[in-house]
């Protein structure tokens, strides 16, 4: 992204058990497609095999993880701690985020932790990469991370956005991912208020696997907005098929919008980039990239 090249990340989720394979090959699938793979930390709330684990396994199996890291599930001790470990390990880039709410998973009642936000957490890592803790005693090896955060597009106020964002990049980040984009219009507005900031943004981008799932994300995946535009189409799509004709069918559809919503976002100035989630298909990333010619990469415009 410093070079001015459109880069391409793309996401696998953990397990939700202790089947390490599941890691490697969901790595296997992507990882001569992307510049780097996101592992995510706890969605919504459900449990599943630890992102630091996820990005050794990632890094063994030839790709280049990004490790999630959820503050809502820990506070500034455990945070100082996890980041010494995974730096040991050998990884080098984390991306902060706050996390969602607890009671949209199946542990409603867990206790959350909240001590710091994204914020306070880039700002935790900058002050560590300078060599000292919190407390001002030296570390016995300093890490050095590339650090990201993300930004909702969907967010009522852009405005409110694009300061939180700003705060974010002063506090040390030095890229951003986005919730899957859909309607573009709301990227550009962001993009537009934005503009002085020189944020290293990757936009992202989720292939619908049809019109159920379409409607759940949009009842319970915060800042997720999917128009009904596309929503009409799957219907569509599917409409008379049934078993793997129906999915055949949807599967292709969904890569279809997800296609034309690519070449749209490559055409808004600033976009560094994009974050391509298969939310379990992983082997819709490869396809998608070689139908919007990304497998040899273009200049930022």
């Amino acid at each position: 992204m410093d070079a001015g090249i459109f880069a391409v990340t793309g996401e696998i989720g953990p397990p939700r058990g202790a089947d390490h394979n599941i890691v490697i090959e969901r790595t296997k699938v992507i990882a001569d497609y992307c510049d780097a793979i996101n592992i995510t930390d706890n969605v919504r709330g459900i449990p599943t095999m630890s992102s630091t684990a996820c990005a050794r396994l990632v890094l063994d199996a030839g790709g280049e993880p990004i490790m999630q890291l959820t503050t809502r599930d820990r506070n500034r001790i455990s945070i100082e701690s996890e980041l010494y470990g995974v730096y040991a390990l050998g990884i080098r880039n984390v991306l902060f985020v706050t996390g969602d709410r607890t009671i949209m998973g199946p542990h409603s009642d867990a206790k959350m932790v909240f001590d710091i936000d994204s914020i306070q957490a880039l700002h935790l890592t900058s002050h560590l990469m300078r060599g000292t803790d919190f407390a001002g005693e030296e570390l016995e090896g300093t890490p050095q991370f590339f650090m990201g955060s993300t930004f909702n597009p969907y967010a009522d106020s852009i405005e409110t956005e694009v300061l939180r964002a700003e705060k974010k990049r002063d506090a040390g980040a030095q890229f951003f991912q986005t919730q899957a984009i859909f309607d573009i219009t709301k990227l550009e507005s962001f993009m537009d208020l934005a503009s002085d900031l020189e944020l290293k943004i990757l936009a992202g981008i989720i292939p619908l696997r049809g019109p159920r799932n379409a409607r759940f994300m949009n009842k319970n995946v915060p800042g997720i907005e999917i128009p009904e535009e596309y929503i009409k189409r799957l219907e569509a799509a599917g409409k008379g098929l049934k078993d793997d004709a129906e999915r055949n069918a949807l599967r292709e559809e969904g890569i279809l919008i997800a296609s034309e919503i690519i070449k749209s976002i490559r055409k808004i100035k600033g976009v560094s980039g994009l974050h391509l989630m298969g939310i379990g298909r992983e082997e819709s990333i490869p396809e998608l990239i070689k139908r919007a010619g990304l497998s040899s990469r273009a200049k930022v415009e």
